[in-house]
């Protein structure tokens, strides 16, 4: 009688965290090589490329991002554009801010977006080298970090890259079909061609990794010697990872932590201009966007025609116990919501509250709800509010005092107010369940509206009065 002996191999449980470890690093040297590419292109179009060496443009731009700008002719320098300019004020300089405004003699005055103010000095229009067009992140940090001798900064980067070199090629002993030099198991050759019997040769190894960190060094080296440009002033300091385009001009959201100025070209995506990453997207058909060129101030357009749209944040927070909203708008029809918290992003909330609304008279509300008892403490303006023109609306709100402000005035406030119904939620613009509020009219808001601000403190009149009349 046979006997018969069966090997078991013991199987090679480490080979599946060294794949995911050479995979994404591979992936993370490939996108910086493609952006690193990306950004030197247009030079190759006679295009401007410079790196930006300040915060003055923050959060739209940061120090370490190259921007690219565009040669173009008088009559698309107009105000809200991001303008690469010779420096006035020095003349081995270039500056990069927004086009604040036209002067009557011709010149151009400038602006950062995190400047409290314009630049002393006019530019000529001769001295227009550009429009900024694209923004690439971060790519130009070795040439900040060489110029301020940041040697600490560069050498933990050459580190890091180092490092994802080696995990790159964890996967090569699996690739190329090594037994395991743990527990012995033999792996599939996936890297060798088959060679036919009598035929001499090997297949090479890849060389695609040393390559791609070669290529990088490179193009880094590239895109860093055409920088350049400086900013005039500098302020506090993300930007994602792929080349963006400049929205309009936006205020100045001064410490807020939602900031929604309706400035994007296109799309359904809301972006947070405050840093804080309190994005959004529009909801429904019946939000549309208000674009002309920047001179017009983007807003948003909504509509309650049974298409009911509005705007609403990506994720989910805890309802603050301390906070000033506010938004501009403009209605001609009693009735709606025009910004607020809920607790869905579906079209009704199942709790709402923090919010501004017109009623069915005309006038502006703020309300919010009680926690235990669920009472609605509300605020109403004396005034109607539909009658076609922007307003300025304000509400405040700290444990024992809630305040309504509409155009720079105290409409109305109250003491007994003191502990709010907690849930997480949305912060939305339009359209909101408004079920249980007395004297709400329509739930669906018909107007425009624009520089919408969320802050976690309660900000004083003095204040309140300043953003009236810097307009939206």
């Amino acid at each position: 009688m046979s006997t018969t002996i069966t090997t078991w191999h013991r199987r090679c449980v480490g080979d599946v965290p060294r794949l995911l470890l050479a995979v994404t690093a591979r992936t993370v040297l490939w996108s910086v090589l493609l952006l690193a590419l990306w950004s030197t292109l247009p030079v190759f179009l006679g295009w401007h490329v410079t790196t930006v060496v300040s915060d003055s443009m923050a959060p739209a731009i940061r120090t370490g991002d190259v921007v690219a700008a565009m040669p173009t002719g008088p009559d698309a320098v107009t105000p809200g554009r991001v303008l690469l300019v010779e420096d006035p004020d020095h003349d081995d300089r270039l500056r990069l801010h927004r086009l604040h405004r036209v002067e009557q003699d011709g010149s151009l005055r400038l602006r950062g977006d995190a400047n409290p103010a314009a630049d002393r000095t006019a530019v000529a229009p001769d001295a227009v080298l550009g429009i900024g067009v694209l923004r690439f992140p971060f790519v130009g940090l070795p040439r900040v970090w060489v110029g301020e001798q940041a040697w600490a900064d560069l050498i933990a980067v050459g580190l890091a890259a180092a490092a994802l070199l080696l995990l790159a090629r964890l996967d090569r002993p699996i690739l190329d079909g090594e037994p395991c030099r743990r527990c012995g198991a033999p792996r599939w050759d996936l890297r060798t061609t088959p060679l036919r019997p009598g035929t001499p040769g090997h297949a090479p190894r890849s060389a695609a990794v040393p390559l791609v960190a070669g290529a990088l060094v490179v193009l880094v080296g590239v895109t860093t010697a055409f920088s350049g440009a400086s900013f005039s002033g500098t302020t506090t300091t993300a930007a994602a990872l792929g080349s963006t385009e400049f929205g309009c001009f936006h205020h100045d959201p001064a410490g807020a932590v939602l900031a929604w100025d309706f400035a994007e070209k296109n799309g359904a995506r809301v972006a947070d201009v405050s840093g804080h990453g309190a994005d959004g997207f529009f909801a429904n058909v019946g939000a549309s966007r208000i674009d002309g060129d920047c001179a017009a101030n983007p807003s948003v357009h909504l509509t309650a025609d049974g298409s009911e749209g509005y705007a609403v944040t990506d994720t989910a927070v805890a309802a603050p116990n301390v906070f000033t909203i506010s938004a501009w708008f403009r209605t001609e029809v009693a009735g709606g919501r025009v910004f607020g918290f809920g607790s869905d992003q579906n079209l009704s909330s199942v709790y709402r509250d923090r919010h501004l609304f017109v009623d069915a008279d005309g006038r502006l509300r703020f309300g919010t709800e009680e926690s235990g008892s669920q009472f609605k403490f509300m605020v109403v303006a004396p005034t109607r509010v539909d009658d076609g023109q922007w307003h300025h609306a304000v509400a405040t709100f700290t444990p024992g005092s809630m305040v309504l402000y509409l155009d720079g005035e105290c409409q109305g406030s109250r003491t007994d107010a003191r502990s709010l119904r907690q849930y997480s939620g949305f912060w939305r613009v339009g359209r909101q369940s408004l079920s249980g509020w007395g004297g709400s009219g329509a739930w669906a808001f018909t107007g425009d509206v624009d520089t919408v601000r969320v802050h976690d403190q309660v900000l004083d009149p003095a204040t309140v009065a300043a953003e009236y009349a810097a307009g939206r």
